[in-house]
């Protein structure tokens, strides 16, 4: 391997979540790309303890000084946070990789990416479950027109809401800027996007009545034909898997664990089990996270773009934005 190949990327990582501990920090140390090199967290005390667990050299609650310690950032701060940090460390000229939602609204979304074109930086989005290998094996087998032309999908993904927050701005409006349709939802936007192409119309109902919503559905209409609907909860255990029905088909793929099931030509199971890298057998949600970070690292290092560009973060940010803002009730059967 070449000296330029063993490069890595040194990483500055813009808040000290949940997320940050469970997937962020983990998935760097099992990078060869990527060495995270700074924390930053308003909590100092947060910063310094995940600093001195994962050996990261630097703790601070403030990133004025990044460049002295850092080529690259990872913004893993609250929604609101995303676009007006992101825009200042683009600003500097700093490559950034920033959690999904990329941001609230079209808008910061646009400002983002002229941002990033305007210093030359990379800009990258964390949707990190384009990495996941189920997630890829669907992407090709629809591109490979394996089932057929598109005809429908049935998208579900919910359970009890028991992610270990570190702070309370997934349930603050204005922090989060909604619920579990920007939040967890964002994945199952984009990848219904990524699969099937772009959105002709949409028909959206959730119960946030004022507030968040814990529970939504999406009726969507693609441009290529296809329809279905994509149901979330954070309050009910749900089927978890996306089945896509073409004319010659149907595959069912897991939210998490790469399973995939197809059936073809009205055979009763064609294929059954888990999606796996040739070489590599299976992997679990944290090798999408390092994947993740190798990919960031690679379009920074060999300047490429990134798997995930801004371009592609605002796909998602603006069908989330028309939902909520054509929202309806949604009708429950506890609220009848």
């Amino acid at each position: 391997m070449s000296a330029i190949e063993n490069r890595q990327l040194e990483l500055a990582i813009l808040g000290c979540g949940a997320v940050t501990e469970i997937f962020h920090l983990p998935a760097a140390q099992n990078s060869k790309r990527v060495k995270v090199k700074m924390l930053v967290d308003k909590d100092l005390r947060r910063a310094q303890l995940l600093a001195r667990r994962f050996n990261v050299p630097v703790a601070s609650d403030d990133w004025a000084t990044i460049e002295r310690h850092a080529a690259a950032a990872l913004v893993a701060l609250p929604q609101d946070l995303h676009a007006p940090i992101s825009i200042e460390l683009l600003k500097r000229g700093i490559p950034t990789l920033v959690e999904k939602p990329m941001a609230l609204t079209r808008q910061e979304c646009d400002g983002m990416i002229a941002q990033a074109h305007k210093s030359g930086c990379v800009l990258a989005v964390g949707l990190v479950r384009r990495f996941i290998p189920g997630f890829q094996f669907v992407k090709n087998s629809l591109d490979k027109g394996i089932i057929g032309d598109m005809t429908d999908f049935d998208f579900r993904d919910g359970g009890i809401y028991d992610w270990p927050l570190r702070s309370g701005f997934r349930f603050d409006k204005k922090a989060g800027g909604g619920g579990v349709l920007i939040d967890a939802g964002s994945h199952n936007v984009d990848a219904v996007l990524w699969w099937l192409g772009d959105w002709k119309s949409v028909e959206y109902y959730d119960d946030a009545k004022g507030g968040v919503e814990a529970n939504c559905e999406l009726h969507l209409h693609m441009r290529n034909g296809a329809s279905g609907i994509l149901e979330l909860s954070r309050t009910r255990k749900l089927r978890n898997s996306c089945i896509l029905r073409g004319s010659r088909g149907v595959l069912e793929a897991a939210e998490l664990n790469s399973s995939v099931r197809l059936q073809v030509g009205g055979h009763e199971v064609v294929m059954e089990g888990h999606a796996v890298r040739e070489g590599i057998g299976e992997e679990s949600f944290l090798d999408a996270f390092s994947k993740q970070l190798d990919d960031f690292a690679g379009a920074v290092l060999h300047g490429r773009a990134p798997s995930v560009p801004g371009e592609e973060g605002r796909r998602s940010v603006e069908l989330i934005e028309a939902c909520y803002a054509s929202r309806r009730p949604l009708e429950l059967p506890w609220d009848l």
